[in-house]
């Protein structure tokens, strides 16, 4: 799962440096919270994201366990950001890009004349999907491919977007939005009715960015 601070880069404009951190460790802290309680790990932060990993024995329940704090993730968000950061009084969206499937995860260690640095990180074609669901991901969307979304459409309320080209990925990749779980977090507001996800269907194609 992948989590991104949408507009950053206005809002560093906007915010001295030292707001501007107390922004990220804020809204991060809580992140990383609703990651654990969901049974998850944050494993890398990317200056305005962070991404985190769900491993668990059975892919459903790593799937619902991601999602479940993907939407926490989005309602937390809402309500850190009622206030506003900034002199424009800038609220923070979240996008979020989920995937799942079998990747290459371990640690990873650089070497070099000053030391060693060892990660713990997840590679392959599926992490780079996610990343790329995220930066597709606008006004705190919540996107999953469709493989994702079969295991998601008995529980959570979804929108398919279409099949979407996305950078470096080969072949168009089916991209579904979450829009609600049972549990009721608050709907995004959308010009579109939602449908249920049809497993193995899709509602048509939409140009990739």
């Amino acid at each position: 799962m992948f989590v991104d601070i949408e507009g950053c880069t206005h809002l560093c404009e906007d915010l001295p440096p030292s707001q501007m951190t107390r922004v990220i460790e804020t809204y991060f802290s809580r992140y990383l919270d609703v990651v654990r309680d969901a049974g998850g790990e944050v494993t890398e932060l990317l200056g305005d994201g962070l991404v985190a990993l769900f491993e668990g024995p059975s892919i459903r329940e790593d799937i619902a366990r991601a999602a479940r704090a993907a939407l926490r993730i989005r309602e937390v968000t809402g309500a850190l950001s009622a206030r506003g950061w900034g002199r424009h009084r800038h609220p923070i969206v979240v996008n979020i890009g989920l995937n799942a499937g079998v990747a290459s995860v371990g640690t990873t260690r650089l070497r070099g004349r000053s030391g060693e640095r060892r990660f713990y990180k997840a590679t392959g074609p599926v992490t780079n999907v996610a990343a790329r669901l995220c930066a597709l991901a606008s006004r705190g969307q919540i996107l999953v491919s469709g493989s994702v979304a079969t295991y998601l459409q008995q529980w959570c309320q979804l929108r398919v977007l279409g099949p979407y080209t996305l950078k470096n990925v080969t072949g168009p990749v089916e991209v579904v939005e979450i829009l609600l779980g049972r549990s009721g977090p608050e709907a995004r507001s959308s010009e579109t009715r939602p449908t249920s996800y049809p497993a193995g269907g899709h509602t048509g194609s939409e140009g990739g960015r």
